[in-house]
């Protein structure tokens, strides 16, 4: 059923009670097919128990109005059409177990339809127990922006207890930085692309109760769009059931005292030219065990695939590798697979620096070795260089 209410209407027991200036449209047990425009102002949609498909968009729509959907409620899209949430509008669709949403593409197939783009900063877009199928088609701009989900900059996106499944492209687009992305809950799986598409910002943002397995790109693709990591974004990597895999020459900066942890059990591959930096008094705390060590390894196994990590200008005695495995790094531009510049403070313990490009550990800056490198149990295979270089 299609029906418009004010924003001082109440529902109550299945029943849509309106002011004065509204009327309520009878159930008509057919599909509805939504006007281009009919999102640029409040609405709410409403299951129609007598028809399976509730409403149909045949456009990419624009939301500029605050959108709310119901539970049970299912929403399929033409090919090509598709969501998109302005700076004015918002979102809203909280099913229930028993009685999810559905978005699906009327084709029935990968890519039918875009997906939703959500360009508005509300804290009312919210996807719960819902089910979002068949996008990622065409983009919605011309920058290629493509998934079942695309956040762009400065917006605010949760999605919680729900599937999103068999996109052409990514489940969850969201390279751009400033936004809020809250997940827990879900399946993301049987996408042609990645399960999540991220910032490097948003590190923090995938979690252990969803589950990202069974997509065309298997592992969580992490890029950089120019953002840091500092003091007042203290982030924690998590462990998730997929792996990690950092592209397109990507170099994770973390700056001005902040912390960066990760969790044991992590795995993180690096493409060529990407790596992990240091910076400023921050730190970096990779403390695996003994049954979980962190791993840092090449996208492509061969020495020297990777740059590495690289600690500069930090005496942050929170910097720490315990259980850390580190692979295939100290690359073409690199001089170790961990680089140390000004005297930075470092312990590692327990871990294995293996087939680098280059040395090992590399120090510069400070006319000698490093006197603030502390070295426990590591072990050194297949370096091309030394395992200690100076400059």
């Amino acid at each position: 059923m299609n029906i418009n209410i004010s924003k001082s209407a109440v529902l109550a027991v299945g029943v849509a009670i309106f002011s004065s200036c509204n009327t309520e449209e009878p159930l008509t047990g057919t599909t509805q097919t939504l006007a281009c425009d009919y999102f640029n102002e409040d609405r709410v949609l409403i299951d129609d128990p007598d028809v399976t498909i509730d409403y149909l968009i045949t456009c990419d729509m624009d939301v500029s109005g605050d959108v709310t959907v119901m539970p049970g409620v299912t929403i399929a899209f033409a090919t090509d059409a598709g969501i998109s949430v302005s700076e004015t509008g918002s979102f809203k669709a909280e099913g229930t177990a028993a009685l999810p949403i559905t978005f699906t593409g009327q084709d029935g197939v990968k890519g039918s339809w875009r997906g939703v783009l959500i360009d508005s900063s509300d804290p009312k877009n919210i996807f719960d127990h819902s089910v979002v199928e068949h996008a990622g088609g065409i983009a919605h701009n011309s920058n290629g922006d493509r998934g079942a989900f695309v956040v762009w900059a400065q917006s605010r996106l949760s999605v919680t207890n729900s599937i999103i499944r068999q996109s052409a492209s990514h489940g969850i687009n969201g390279t751009y930085t400033g936004s809020t992305l809250e997940l827990g809950g879900n399946t993301i799986t049987q996408n042609d692309g990645a399960p999540l598409y991220i910032d490097y910002t948003y590190v923090d943002v995938p979690t252990s109760s969803d589950s990202y397995s069974g997509n065309g790109i298997t592992r969580i693709l992490v890029n950089g769009n120019g953002a840091t990591i500092n003091e007042s974004q203290n982030k924690t990597w998590y462990k998730v059931d997929v792996d990690y895999q950092v592209t397109e020459a990507t170099s994770v900066q973390v700056r001005e005292n902040a912390v960066l942890t990760i969790e044991p059990g992590t795995t993180i591959y690096f493409d060529a030219g990407c790596e992990l930096q240091v910076n400023d008094q921050a730190a970096l705390s990779a403390q695996g065990t003994v049954t979980q060590p962190i791993s840092f390894k090449g996208a492509t196994a061969a020495n020297g695939s990777w740059t590495g990590l690289r600690f500069e200008f930090t005496a942050n005695t929170l910097n720490s590798l315990q259980y850390v495995i580190i692979e295939n790094a100290g690359g073409p531009s690199a001089q170790g697979a961990v680089y140390m510049w000004a005297s930075s403070k470092l312990t590692v313990q327990n871990s294995e620096i293996s087939k680098s490009g280059s040395c090992a550990f590399f120090a510069g800056g400070a006319g000698g070795a490093n006197v603030n490198l502390a070295v426990s149990d590591v072990v050194f295979t297949n370096n091309t260089g030394a395992d200690y270089c100076v400059d």
